[in-house]
């Protein structure tokens, strides 16, 4: 697709002539070359299902394809599991003995009220972090 000069600046100022995804500084006389120092290309990016954006970016980032995102509503993919469904039916002989874990919030809790009262923010912060470590190692 050809694009006049007026439409070619209008897109390299959209993002003051930087890539739109790495922010690598692009040279707008580059403008489809293959390779070198700041060539660039015209990326279109979709924001939204009826609309279509044009961005420039380099060409590093251009020939890599998008990663593509999933809605944090759709629901999570089913995973086949490698057990046969008659072990997974079977309870587990003993229960642990002390199955019920200490609440650790509790402990940052109060450690980062200590903190917080010996250093304040950054002692709070310090002290939750202390007070949490030495419940879970010692």
């Amino acid at each position: 697709m050809a694009f006049d000069s007026d439409t070619l600046n209008t897109i390299y100022a959209s993002t003051q002539g930087f890539c739109h995804r790495c922010r690598r500084k692009l040279a707008f006389s580059r403008f489809g070359c293959c390779d070198g120092r700041g060539a660039w290309d015209i990326d279109a990016v979709s924001p939204h299902p009826k609309v279509m954006a044009l961005l420039p970016g380099c060409l590093r980032c251009v020939q890599k394809p998008t990663p593509r995102r999933i809605p944090k509503s759709a629901p999570a993919p089913a995973v086949a599991e490698d057990r046969p469904p008659a072990a997974a039916e079977d309870p587990p002989d003993e229960p642990a003995a002390n199955s019920e874990e200490p609440p650790y919030g509790d402990t940052a809790l109060v450690g980062g009220a200590a903190g917080a009262v010996l250093g304040g923010l950054w002692g709070a912060v310090l002290g939750g972090l202390i007070a949490l470590g030495l419940q879970l190692w010692g």
